[in-house]
């Protein structure tokens, strides 16, 4: 059998007339034809060369998905500082408010940071990347590149992702960090602040009987998943605060979420364009959390300037209660308190 093989230099000859040959057509190819033709007709030889010769599969996995957020993506975000080990050739690191400035800091995933993960026996690459939108109104886009053997491909479909999930959703359950997410409309973005608020129900004051009547409402709709999705509603939960500014509304909304244990979502109208920007702002709050709407009665074409209406009405204390231009009453502030409770 070796002696039917070819030699090595009939193999070098054979080389290099293949590769003059495809030197004298990528030459014609550049004389006779367009440059975006030519960089056409080699990217198509290229896919199809990939296509039949690579063994490699490529998942996508972007921010968005459906115009609202990609929960395969956030869960990746929460599982894979937790694995980033040796393998990948950066790391980002750092301190929020709440941390111990003693103790180790805080890793997370830097962008064209490649990582690898080894599940049930699959060779798995990540990597997280970025792309700067030329506007400076639509928001960056941020996707991961999942890298598995072709053959890999249904099972990182059918075990892979949802182990991801699953072991995202309980590193969440065991962490005692919550954060407060205000709205940036430069960067079209829920930007997250670390949350401490002390209040709780032991210390709020308030009636005891409507405490405790708040605390009853809240757990019959953690436990009422069941009955919303039978009569075909969303599981959510709300309520309205009233009162004049230091009656406790702010206090009360960090109780029910040091209660539930959920992250917040502070929306200010005044920030929202359209319907469609507030459209893409609520989809964009994850599950499990509690959306905070401020000042409501801001949002009306009666929402004049509160001090002055006020000032106004001081003067005009004596008039008739019904000759006054608003039936606001500016003196209260209105919060909507929306729990939003999906799995």
């Amino acid at each position: 059998m070796l002696k039917e093989l070819p030699s090595l230099s009939t193999i070098l000859s054979a080389y290099a007339s293949i590769s003059a040959m495809a030197m004298l057509i990528r030459t014609i190819l550049n004389e006779m034809l367009p440059e975006r033709m030519t960089n056409y007709i080699f990217s198509m030889i290229y896919d199809f060369t990939s296509a039949y010769f690579s063994s490699d599969f490529t998942f996508i996995i972007e921010d968005r998905w459906h115009a609202g957020d990609n929960q395969l993506f956030r869960a990746a975000e929460i599982y894979f500082p937790t694995i980033i080990g040796p393998s990948s050739d950066s790391l980002l690191v750092g301190f929020d408010k709440s941390s111990d400035p003693t103790a180790p800091p805080k890793p997370s995933i830097p962008v064209d940071c490649r990582f690898k993960d080894d599940f049930d026996g699959i060779r798995l690459e990540w990597t997280l990347s970025s792309i700067e939108p030329k506007k400076y109104y639509v928001p960056t886009k941020r996707f991961f590149s999942l890298t598995c053997n072709k053959r890999d491909r249904e099972r990182v479909e059918q075990r892979y992702f949802p182990y991801i999930n699953r072991t995202a959703q309980e590193i969440l359950n065991k962490s005692d960090s919550l954060s407060i997410y205000t709205y940036d409309k430069k960067c079209s973005m829920w930007e997250p602040t670390a949350f401490k608020h002390p209040s709780t129900f032991e210390t709020l004051a308030m009636e005891p009987q409507l405490k405790e009547f708040i605390m009853k409402d809240l757990d019959s709709f953690m436990e009422r998943e069941e009955f919303f999705e039978n009569v075909g509603r969303a599981w959510k939960r709300g309520y309205l605060f009233y009162g004049p500014p230091g009656t406790g509304k702010s206090s009360l909304v960090a109780a029910i979420a040091n209660y539930m244990r959920s992250n917040v979502y502070d929306l200010q109208f005044q920030g929202v364009r359209n319907d469609y920007d507030l459209s893409r702002i609520l989809t964009s709050t994850t599950n499990r959390s509690i959306l905070l709407i401020e000042d409501i009665d801001c949002i009306t074409t009666a929402s004049h300037d509160r001090t002055k209406v006020i000032e106004k009405r001081e003067v005009e204390e004596d008039e008739d209660e019904n000759k006054r231009p608003f039936s606001i009453n500016y003196g209260i502030i209105h919060s909507f308190l929306s729990l939003s409770w999906f799995d």
